[in-house]
């Protein structure tokens, strides 16, 4: 292993850079909700996700997590009781 693998994060700081909202959808899933992925993670492990066989139920989820994120974003889903 040399220091210049690739790793996750630099694929997250593209897609930020580049603006590709469907790659930092599927990063955000798997990094924070899914915890299958951290940002020091070679490149290789995000391959694994790509394989065409997941694409379907892996487009499935992304679409249920996407809108979980906007309904917390607009504050429709009460996350916490308000005293």
């Amino acid at each position: 292993m040399t220091d210049t693998q690739t790793q996750i994060r630099d694929w997250y700081l593209d897609a930020v850079d580049y603006n590709q909202e469907p790659l930092l959808l599927l990063l955000d899933f798997l990094i924070y909700e899914k915890k299958v992925l951290i940002f020091d993670d070679p490149e290789e492990k995000l391959h694994f996700y790509f394989q065409d066989k997941f694409r379907g139920k892996m487009n499935r989820h992304l679409a249920q997590y996407k809108a979980k994120l906007e309904e917390e974003a607009s504050g429709t889903k009460e996350t916490s009781n308000a005293s």
